[in-house]
Order: C-alpha cells, then sequence, then structure tokens
C-alpha cells in the first residue's frame, strides 16, 4: 500500500479548506450555568488555535531545503491555515455570545516560549502535544451544553483534529527515522511526561468543562493516552515503511 507523502497531505488540506457549514441563524444562546463553564476555557482556546507559526515556518523552510521535501513546507503552512480557522469560529461564536477574545494568557505564552527557542522537531512535539489534548478537550466541550451549535462546531473541530494528528505522524516520522531505537525511546517518554505535565494543567484550567460534560481525570487521561499512543503508533509504522516524498 503506497504511503500517503507531503502531496498528499496538501491535496487533502486543499479538498478540506471550504468553510464548513454551521447552523448560525439558528444559533441557542447558552444558559447562565452554560456560560459559566465554558466561555472562559473557550476564550483560551481560540488564542491558542490562532497561532501564526511564523518561527515553525521559519525551520520548516531550512529542513525543506536540506531534505529536498519542498512539500513538507506547503503542508505545514495548509495545516496552520486550518488550525487558524478554528480560531475564526471560535471567536465568531464568541462574538455570538457576546465574550471578548483575549489578547494573552499565560499558558499560551509558555507554549509560545516553548516553540521559540525549540528546533523544528520539538517545536512539532509542543504543538502535536496541544493536538493530543484537542481531541479530548474538544469532546468534553461538545457534551458540556445544549447548544447545537456549538455542538456541531465542536464535532468539526473534532475530527479535523484528528486527520491533524495522521499529519503530525507523518511529520514526525521524517525525525524519528534518524534515531536509534534507544533514543526514540527516552524522546517519548520525555514527551510523555510533558504531555502529563500539560494534562494536569489543561485540566486545571477547564475543568468545568470535563465536569459539565460527565468526565473524570481518569476518563480524560485515558482519552489522552489513547491520542498519544495512536500518534507515535502511526509514526513507527511510516518509519518502517519507506516514505514517498
Amino acid at each position: 500500500m503506497k504511503q500517503a507523502t507531503s502531496y498528499d497531505w496538501i491535496d487533502y488540506f486543499y479538498r478540506n479548506s471550504p468553510e464548513p457549514a454551521f447552523p448560525w441563524d439558528q444559533a441557542i444562546r447558552l444558559s447562565g450555568s452554560e456560560r459559566v463553564a465554558v466561555i472562559a476555557s473557550i476564550q483560551q482556546f481560540q488564542l491558542g488555535e490562532g497561532a501564526s507559526g511564523a518561527r515553525m515556518l521559519e525551520r520548516a523552510q531550512r529542513f525543506a531545503r536540506e531534505s529536498g521535501d519542498l512539500g513538507l513546507l506547503a503542508a505545514l503552512k495548509l495545516f496552520l491555515r486550518e488550525e487558524q480557522r478554528h480560531s475564526r469560529i471560535l471567536a465568531q461564536f464568541l462574538q455570538l455570545e457576546n465574550a471578548p477574545c483575549l489578547r494573552q494568557h499565560w499558558i499560551h505564552s509558555i507554549f509560545r516560549a516553548l516553540r521559540g527557542i525549540a528546533g523544528l522537531e520539538l517545536c512539532l512535539k509542543v504543538l502535536v502535544t496541544a493536538e493530543v489534548l484537542a481531541r479530548p478537550y474538544y469532546s468534553a466541550l461538545r457534551d458540556a451544553t445544549n447548544s447545537p451549535l456549538l455542538r456541531s462546531i465542536c464535532q468539526r473541530i473534532f475530527e479535523e483534529e484528528g486527520a491533524h494528528l495522521c499529519f503530525q505522524a507523518f511529520a514526525l516520522s521524517r525525525f524519528q527515522s534518524r534515531h536509534c531505537r534507544l533514543t526514540q525511546a527516552i524522546i517519548k517518554m520525555l514527551h510523555a511526561l510533558l504531555l502529563f505535565s500539560t494534562a494536569v494543567l489543561v485540566w486545571a484550567e477547564h475543568k468545568a468543562v470535563f465536569t459539565s460534560a460527565g468526565r473524570t481525570f481518569r476518563e480524560f487521561w485515558a482519552e489522552t493516552l489513547r491520542e498519544f499512543d495512536s500518534l507515535y503508533l502511526n509514526s513507527a509504522r511510516l518509519i518502517e515503511s519507506p516514505i514517498a516524498r
């Protein structure tokens, strides 16, 4: 079976680029208790989804020149454009709820600083950590209110984040294949520690969303681990098989 290439991912992102249809004109305002549970949380995620990724793209450009895979740079740009679309959609929802978007948040600033000092591989690891946690988060946010609009937005983002993790597995396999098995195992262990630390932080900051959706921390972490294991399993499969450029 032919492995996906950078150009297959470019094709995917272009096919998925039309604006999704949401029931904006049928929006039902959140109740008071729902606003308390989710608005501040959505504001944080809206800010995080809107990152430009400029420094990451600079590193990706150098990697593309060195590896000859110019398609990876183009695919990363389209991936970031889709993330920014998530941010715009969440901003539009917040506007309907008369809630402002955040200009900055300390968690967002920490992740931005980590990406800024990292090389491309570590930059992607930090970014994919947020992606892994996004899937259980949007699943919980979808179930936290009775808003058909918010539920449909969350389901669409949940599905696209699943595709993003497959793309990230592809991108990360390009680096993992350069490491011996021992180094790969150490990197995965350190990544798991970063993931757990971030998961604890996400739970602390967004506990109201998870509890409103009936999720416990144990369930949240189990879902997070499934996404993490799937990421590395997909990446390992790509390493074992030749990847067409």
